[in-house]
Formats: structure tokens, sequence, C-alpha cells
């Protein structure tokens, strides 16, 4: 419908229905334009998956290497552990067996000896004398290790008289002995005659006292290495420290073996015949335990013998581990304990043994590799006895030291596992280095299209631009063979071009910009344009307006497209009278570095509504374009309106009215002649509305 003419008192209309000019109005009266390129904003959301991305690789290759460095570590390790277990394991099982040999042979080597003895007696026990007891007793020490041997002869109380000559008149033997030792003919040998009787040693100290007790008498019949005859006919049974163990060896016809001691035991008294073993020869004690042991002696062989003397022998127990294992074999704990409560720690080193403390050191954490074994293990003997036990069962207990256990430990886990996280941390740097010079090379890619995409996206349509993209990316997809044909054949792909039936489309001009440029410098025109047609783009965002072109000082926009907008011809009304304003503010601005004469500058703006062809003629600087009577009329508006004013066609006029906003033209007293159409009806924004409309609006202000 054609808009009605507005009188004179249209003015009087609320300046309130004009100047209302709100931002939430211009958006319910279209549709809101693009606020950011699409195709940046993907890239954008792109990007921060490549940083999560990212930081998922770089967590993953830490963690890889932590975990396969500590895999390489305690591999190394378990690998060191299993063959410190396995070399112990062999050592502690050579060792028990080679202790348990020893053992055998040298208590083996007692039996045997004194199984000789017994079958070689040629007289009715006691009164036997082992012919050429010194050498044979000689041989029976070098290969049982003893130290100190003492034959104790058992007498009955019936008997002790019938001893007591019998020592006396064969005491020619100790010379023997003596003379076999030192390398002389017996008869060079001058000993003192032995004491005649029994004699208890206990009684008082130093003195020679025949032993009022009565018997059994175990008194001291030979001895090696041999002594002074001093000791001849003492009775050991009075020594209350072997009396149990010599009683428990008759009775239950076995070896027993007492409690050890050792000099550096402050328990142990220096005083005494240890004192006197000390000083044995070619003894080399060196202060660590000895123990006493005790062996039967049998009047006879069979069953049913008898214990018709007494083996009382010192075990000095350091020899017992000497050279079970090979030269280099170092830090083998041996623990010898007995029944009797004690404990004692040796230390095998190879070949030699060394005496440690008093005590279990071995530490709790190699229990597991446990070695072990027993006297009485060795020789099957049977745990059980008749009476009370007063003998030290002994077994021994076999470790690994710390020492031992840190030969195997070295720094090839340490290394391999370093070198390994070196190469990973080389890895890593060089997959960052990488992804650094990625990173920035993505960086001016994106700086490249951002800037494209500004410009694109100001030239074109959403729409467009898409279908734009769209052609390009499938251009690129395509074969080389293909894209050159694709461009050979342009004239065959479907035109990007679409009809919009309903637009408002602005003309606005500089009226005398043509004599005020004349008189500048390229520089000071382009600062004005700059600056006036930036501030017309951000009212044309603010306001929903899609900007088509400039064409020198000419700017041309549309409402109605790419979207359809119901208010089109109020929305554009209402950037007009915003531009004209912002025109005021620029030039007024710009006085101090353009001149005065810049304020003489004015805008005449040109409106029409109506249907519209746009799209884009593709080739070289291809750009959006409309075409079209609308555009043309819009044209003639601008050109035939006046200086500071908006110029409306009657189509743009009967949009107004349908929404109500006929209070704001005012009708051009004479008609408009244009070439085509005849004369025209136009109208003018009313200029009160102007001024209004300038004092509130939102986009008045710089």
């Amino acid at each position: 419908m054609s808009a009605s003419k507005p009188n004179e008192n249209s003015s009087a209309t609320s300046d309130k229905e004009f100047s209302d000019i709100s931002e939430s109005e211009a958006i319910d009266g279209g549709n809101p334009v693009e606020t950011a390129q699409p195709d940046l904003v993907v890239a954008k959301d792109e990007n921060r998956w490549v940083w999560g991305l990212r930081l998922l690789v770089a967590f993953v290759l830490l963690a890889a290497t932590v975990a396969v460095c500590l895999i390489v570590y305690f591999n190394g390790r378990n690998d060191e552990q299993e063959a410190f277990e396995k070399d112990f394991a062999g050592l502690a099982d050579k060792l028990v067996i080679s202790f348990e040999s020893v053992v055998k042979q040298r208590f083996g080597a007692i039996d045997m000896f004194f199984a000789d003895v017994t079958a070689n007696a040629n007289q009715t026990w006691p009164l036997v004398t082992p012919p050429a007891y010194t050498r044979r007793i000689s041989e029976l020490h070098n290969m049982a290790g003893l130290s100190l041997s003492l034959f104790l002869m058992r007498v009955e109380e019936d008997r002790r008289t019938e001893w007591e000559e019998y020592s006396v008149a064969n005491q020619g033997h100790l010379r023997e002995g003596l003379a076999y030792m030192m390398n002389k003919d017996p008869t060079d040998i001058v000993a003192a005659p032995i004491f005649p009787k029994i004699m208890d040693n206990e009684a008082v100290p130093g003195e020679f006292v025949p032993d009022s007790r009565p018997g059994p008498y175990y008194p001291i019949w030979m001895s090696h290495p041999p002594r002074n005859q001093s000791g001849i006919n003492a009775n050991m049974h009075r020594d209350p420290e072997h009396q149990g163990i010599m009683d428990f060896v008759v009775a239950n016809k076995r070896p027993g073996i007492g409690a050890s001691a050792d000099y550096i035991d402050p328990a142990t008294p220096k005083e005494g015949r240890y004192f006197l073993f000390k000083g044995t020869p070619n003894w080399n004690y060196q202060d660590d335990p000895f123990a006493v042991a005790q062996f039967p002696i049998y009047d006879k062989l069979g069953e049913d013998r008898s214990v018709a003397a007494v083996f009382f022998t010192i075990i000095y127990w350091r020899t017992y581990f000497d050279g079970l294992l090979p030269k280099g074999s170092d830090g083998i704990y041996v623990i010898l304990e007995n029944t009797c409560g004690q404990q004692f720690t040796y230390i095998i080193d190879g070949l030699e043994a060394k005496f440690a403390s008093h005590g279990d050191l071995h530490s709790p954490e190699y229990e597991y590799l446990r070695r072990d074994t027993s006297i009485d293990l060795i020789f099957d003997r049977d745990q059980t006895t008749s009476g009370e036990d007063p003998t030290c069962r002994y077994s021994i207990r076999v470790y690994p030291s710390e020492a031992f256990r840190d030969s195997y430990e070295t720094n090839e886990p340490w290394l391999f596992a370093t070198i390994l996280a070196a190469v990973f941390l080389f890895t890593a740097a060089v997959f960052i280095l990488y992804d650094c010079m990625v990173e920035r090379r993505q960086k001016a890619v994106m700086k490249s299209a951002q800037q494209s995409g500004k410009i694109v996206h100001s030239l074109f349509p959403e729409a467009v631009r898409d279908r734009l993209y769209e052609e390009q990316e499938a251009t690129n997809k395509a074969p080389t063979w293909e894209a050159d044909a694709n461009k050979s054949g342009a004239d065959c792909k479907q035109a990007i071009a679409s009809e919009y039936p309903e637009t408002t489309i602005f003309f606005a001009d500089l009226v005398g910009f043509t004599k005020w440029s004349a008189t500048r410098t390229p520089v000071e025109v382009f600062q004005l344009l700059e600056a006036l047609y930036g501030e017309f783009d951000a009212i044309a965002k603010k306001r929903r307006v899609f900007k088509v072109e400039t064409i020198g000082d000419c700017y041309v926009a549309v409402t109605g497209l790419p979207n359809p907008q119901e208010k089109h011809a109020e929305i554009m009304v209402k950037f007009s009278v915003d531009c004209l304003e912002k025109m005021r503010n620029v030039v007024v601005s710009l006085v101090d570095s353009l001149g005065e004469d810049t304020t003489n500058l004015a805008m005449r703006v040109g409106l029409h509504s109506g249907p519209v062809t746009g799209g884009v003629l593709r080739g070289e600087k291809s750009r959006y374009q409309l075409f079209g009577d609308t555009v043309n009329t819009a044209s003639r508006m601008e050109s035939n309106g006046m200086s500071g004013k908006i110029h409306v066609s009657q189509s743009t006029a009967d949009e107004l009215a349908k929404l109500g906003r006929s209070s704001w033209l005012v009708a051009r007293d004479e008609k408009l002649p244009v070439k085509g159409k005849g004369d025209m009806q136009t109208y003018f924004v009313h200029p009160s509305s102007l001024a209004m409309t300038a004092s509130v609006s939102p986009l008045s202000s710089n």
C-alpha cells in the first residue's frame, strides 16, 4: 500500500516513538548477524583440542619414561637379587656339606683311633698303656684338628690301689712322649716322678692331695702334647665343670660336648687349666670360642661293651670353618649355637674363618635364605638319652652378610635407567622442538587465515562465504587434472546468486567531498574516509545491517539479506539516523588535523525498498554485488536528495507505514521525476526526530 502524506502536525507525534532506538529493538527487527567467523571459531576450538592432545602426549611420554625406567631399574635390581640368592644358596649348601664332612672326618678319626686302641689292648683295663701313644695321637691331632687331649682312665674304687701301683711302674711312657716331641732319645729326658696316688687337684689349689672321696675315678694317664708329670693321676671327675658330662658319656656311651668358652668373655676366668691350655705349643689360639668334648673309650668291641676310659679334648671351633669355601667367597655368616643358650657369629672370607662376635649378627631380612645342620644330625644320632643331659648340642646356621649382599649391588640398573631416560628425554625434546616449529608455522597460517577471513567476512554474507569455502575445498581435494579441468570449465559451475524479495537499500554520499578532496593529500583523504566508514561499519554491525561496498565517497548497505528481516525498512532508517549523527561527530573531531572546512562536509542519504538480486561474479577479485531496479532507484533517491537529510522512496514509506512509523516521514513538496518511472512521491525523515534521536542514540558517543 502507499503511505499517506503526513501533515505538518505529525511532528507533534511523540518523539519517543521514533527516538526509542534501542539495541533490543534492532535485534527483534531482524536476524542476528555473525559476530565471529565460524571457520575461525572452529579453528580455535581445534587449537584447544590440539593443546589438550599435546598435554596428553607430554603426560604419556613422561609416564612412559618413568614407567620404563622403573621397569628397567627394578628388573636390574631383581636380576641382582636373583644372582645374589642363587650364589648364596650354592655357597651355603657347599659350606654345610663341607662342615658335615669335616665333622664326620674328625669325629670319625677319633672313634677309629680308640677302636684300634681297644682292639690292641694287651692288658686288662684299666691297666692299659697304648704303645707309641704320642706318635699316634700326634697323627690323630693333625687329622682331627685337636688342640689338647687327655686320656682319662676309668678306675673303680676297688681297683684304686692296683691302678696306683701300675701308674708308678709304667710312668716311663711320659719320657718317651717328651722325647718324641723334642726329637731326642728317651734316655736323655729327665722327668720328675709322678704323684703316686689318685689326687684331688680341686681340694687345695697348687698342692697334691690324695683324693679321699669314693670312686669311680678318672685320673689323667696320658696327654698330648706331653706335659709335666705333675698332672698325671689328677682326678678330672672332681672338676664340677666336667663331672656331669663325664657321667653322661659313660652312662649313654656317646660323646658329649660342654659349653663353649673364650678368654674375651669376662665371665670366663683366665686362671686354671684353660690358662695352661693357652700355652700349649702349636695351638694358634686367637681368643675365640672353644669347647671341651669327651669321647668314650670301650673295653672291647661289640654290643656288650663298657666304657673303660674317656678321651678328653679341646674343640677349637674356628678350625672347623677354615677352608670350607673357595677363595673370593667373602661375607658369609655362620652362627654357631648350642642348647645351652650360647650363640657365636663367624664370618667366612674365602678360605679363612674369623670370629666376629658373641651372639647372632645376621639380619632377620635374610631368614628365608637360612641353611642349617647339627652335629647330632650329622651322625644320625638318637636325641633321647637316659638321665639328665648336661651336654650342649651344637648346630650351625648359615646366612649372607650385608657385605655379601652389597657385593651384588652395582650401578648398572641406575646406569641403564638413566640412559633410557636420556633417550626418552632427547626424543621428547625433539618432539617439543618439532611441535614448537609446527606451532609457529600454524600461528602464522592462522594469522593469515584470520586476516583473510576478516576480509572475506566483510565482503560476503555467511551463506555465500560458506559456498565459496566449499567450492575451494572441493577444488583442493580434487586431483590436479580434475582441478585444471574445473578451472577451464568454470562456466559449468552453478552460479552463486539469490533473489531477496524484501530489502531496503542504503546509498550515502558526501556533499562537497570533491571540492574538499581537491585540496587534500591522498593520506588526508583516506584518513577522513577510514574514520567515517569505520564508524559506519560499527553502526552496521550494531544495527544488523549488511555493508555491500564503498565506491569513492559513496557507502552502500542493505537490510533484508542474507537473512530476511521483517523490519528491514525501520532498521535502515535507524541506521541512517545514526550515520548522520556520527558524520557530524567525525568531521568535528578531524578539524584540527584536516582543517576547519572539513565541517562543511555533509552527507545525503537515499533509501528505497524492494526486491534485489545478490550474488558473486567469479573471477579475479570477485565480490558480492547487488543487481536490480531497487539498487538503481536507491541511487536516484540519494542523488536527488538533500544535504544532511534522509530521502525515502514511496516503497520505503509504505514499509514504514506497515510498521506504524508514518510519523517519522515528511512528504516532499514536489514530486521527483525519475527516468523510466515518471514522477515519484518521495519523503524525508522528520528533522525534529533526527535531533531527538541524536540526543539519545546509544551509538552517538565515540
